[in-house]
């Protein structure tokens, strides 16, 4: 009994965002910056946000893509296997598809304000360079090349952590380059980024709250969905100012 709960207990922490396994493909944990808003991407930064924001909700809305990024422990299960764990590899691959089924059964039913695709965490460099070929994955989450993204504008959503954020309003031409140094806050039910995986700013609704292995994952989208509907319609019809295309990408 004791063996099964500490696989329970492992397959738990693999899961989660917080643990090693989920941050190992991101680097070291970020240390704690207590100075970062003299980082250059923090210059007008009270102003820029409410502009930054109003022009993301209008561009997604009209033409544009929510692109859900789908965590695969392909690391982890590879590394069970080759340590001769391969019960519990069988049984992280098992509660990763599960976990996977559910968030794109929510997304698909519950979110109403835009397109909405579907991509494996290792496909996450082809949708920072826009080669959206190929990569989508159906409700089986199964690759599928006759699904198609032609939006020119899109946003990554993910269940994940939200961080204090070391980044304030970065131009692309800065936005490859950059990272997060900030601290971790919370682990959340969806985060959004932008498709260099920057986390967004307020008054963008860039996460959703809560975070829970027990409750319907479909709550959280629903909350989701009608927060981006409200600040959609406080901004609805924003001119876009041409000076502001190099923080809107």
């Amino acid at each position: 009994m004791a063996l099964k709960l500490n696989k329970l207990f492992l397959i738990l922490a693999i899961l989660s965002p917080f643990s090693f396994f989920a941050q190992e493909s991101e680097g070291p944990k970020p240390v704690r910056i207590t100075d970062y808003k003299n980082d250059s991407s923090y210059k007008n930064f009270s102003d820029l946000r409410f502009k930054v924001a109003k022009a993301q909700i209008n561009l997604l809305k009209n033409g544009g893509a929510l692109l859900v990024r789908l965590k695969t422990n392909t690391n982890t299960i590879s590394r069970l296997k080759a340590a001769g764990n391969i019960d519990l590899a069988t049984q992280v691959e098992r509660e990763t598809f599960i976990r996977n089924k559910g968030i794109v059964k929510a997304f698909m039913n519950e979110l109403k304000f835009c397109p909405v695709y579907f991509f494996n965490s290792d496909c996450s460099d082809s949708v920072k360079h826009k080669n959206l070929n190929g990569i989508f994955v159906d409700t089986n989450l199964t690759v599928n090349p006759s699904i198609v993204c032609n939006a020119n504008f899109y946003l990554i959503a993910e269940q994940g952590t939200i961080y204090e954020s070391s980044l304030g309003i970065v131009p692309e031409k800065q936005a490859p380059k950059a990272i997060e140094r900030g601290s971790p806050s919370k682990e959340v039910s969806i985060v959004i980024k932008n498709r260099y995986f920057i986390q967004l700013h307020k008054p963008f609704p860039y996460y959703q709250k809560g975070y829970s292995l027990k409750k319907h994952y479909k709550e959280y989208v629903i909350k989701f969905d009608d927060a981006l509907w409200k600040f959609y319609e406080k901004n609805i019809g924003y001119t876009i100012p041409a000076n502001l295309a190099e923080y809107v990408y």
